[in-house]
């Protein structure tokens, strides 16, 4: 009799001992579930301002969303200094000027997209964003024989839905690091100047501007180019920058 109460006694408490480990693994694998990153989500879009490179290579960019006078002068300079850039052309300027953007292609600059109106896509619906975005991107299409994939929004205006709307077209969202002011009045040739090479650093992307606005952008270029050469940067396209390290936003 004595033996089994002591059967008995170890019984339960190996029935308790195994219940306590049974709720322990289950509760340990509820906690790696919540924590766990399923494999499938998708990093959240980001727009890129510069590339992460300890390389000394920037990338040279100009908005154009109108006038005949500027673009031009601009062009004549980077062929003349063997620089590619990227260009960021508006639809209806694309469409009224077509001989711009088609020179730009053909001197093989990298063109993409300063979408159609040049109004805040922060501001509007998902469905405007797309509908602007895609009414650019035909029209660059149409004049220049490519689809641009990358796109500076107006005024540099973006929030979440913008860069969610973006990515679901395929573009990536280009602003930048290094702003050379060219497109405010009151700054001179040699502000502008100035200001691109005192702010330059490996994976930089420099704003500059080629609509007739901004009437300096081709008086300070030939020494912004010979300033970053002098430092030693190769100036490369957006793309060709990407290559060479992650895009980040700070």
């Amino acid at each position: 009799m004595r033996i089994y109460l002591l059967n008995m006694r170890r019984l339960r408490s190996n029935l308790i001992m195994g219940t306590l480990v049974l709720v322990t693994a289950v509760l340990f694998t509820v906690m790696l579930r919540q924590n766990a990153v399923p494999a499938t989500v998708e990093p959240k879009p980001h727009a890129i301002y510069k590339v992460q490179t300890d390389e000394k290579l920037v990338a040279l960019t100009f908005d154009i969303s109108w006038g005949t006078k500027v673009p031009g002068p601009v062009m004549d300079i980077l062929k003349e200094k063997k620089v590619k850039s990227t260009f960021f052309l508006s639809g209806p300027w694309v469409k009224q000027h077509p001989e711009f953007p088609k020179r730009l292609a053909a001197e093989g600059h990298e063109i993409a997209s300063h979408g159609n109106e040049h109004v805040n896509y922060g501001d509007r619906s998902s469905e405007w964003v797309k509908n602007d975005i895609m009414t650019a991107h035909e029209a660059i299409k149409e004049v220049t024989g490519v689809p641009p994939r990358l796109i500076r929004t107006p005024n540099g205006h973006w929030n979440d839905m913008v860069l969610k709307t973006a990515q679901d077209l395929d573009y990536k969202v280009i602003q930048w690091s290094d702003d050379s002011l060219d497109w405010m009045k009151d700054r001179s040739v040699d502000q502008i100047i100035s200001r691109v090479l005192e702010k330059v650093h490996p994976g930089a992307i420099i704003l500059m501007h080629a609509s007739d606005t901004c009437d300096r952008t081709p008086a300070a270029l030939p020494a912004v180019i010979d300033g970053l050469r002098e430092k030693g940067y190769k100036l490369v396209t957006v793309s060709e920058l990407l290559k060479h390290g992650p895009g980040v936003i700070d």
